[in-house]
């Protein structure tokens, strides 16, 4: 596994910009197809799928392509072939702190598992 944490960046960076460029074939390509992620989003919960949550970004108005994405890598814990990454972005008219685990599994990485807190809960 050469590199992991280059690797493990650019699917991050392929997660971010498929959902604020409203680009799916990106977010297929971060996520693994059973990925599931949770959270409350504009005070609601959701629990969603890969699928689910790529139709959930139709409503939302995609940034032009080449737009500056808001986003830091707040940590990356990496054993083995498991990752951890801590991540805040901003998208959709808030910010989050995105908590991703990723699985290297056949040559590559995949979020596997994505829990999400949506600032515009704060208080």
């Amino acid at each position: 596994m050469p590199e992991p944490r280059a690797a493990i960046e650019r699917v991050v960076r392929d997660y971010l910009e498929g959902m604020i460029y409203g680009n799916p074939g990106q977010i297929e390509a971060a996520m693994h197809p059973k990925c599931m992620q949770a959270g409350h989003f504009n005070g609601v919960y959701e629990f969603l799928d890969r699928a689910e949550f790529i139709a959930s970004l139709q409503a939302e108005a995609p940034a032009p392509p080449g737009t500056p994405i808001d986003s830091e890598i707040l940590s990356v814990d990496i054993t083995g072939d498991v990752a951890l990454v801590k991540l805040r972005d901003a998208c959709f008219g808030t910010s989050f702190t995105d908590c991703l685990t990723l699985i290297h599994h056949e040559g590559r990485w995949q979020i596997v598992m994505k829990a999400f807190y949506d600032h515009a809960n704060d208080g």
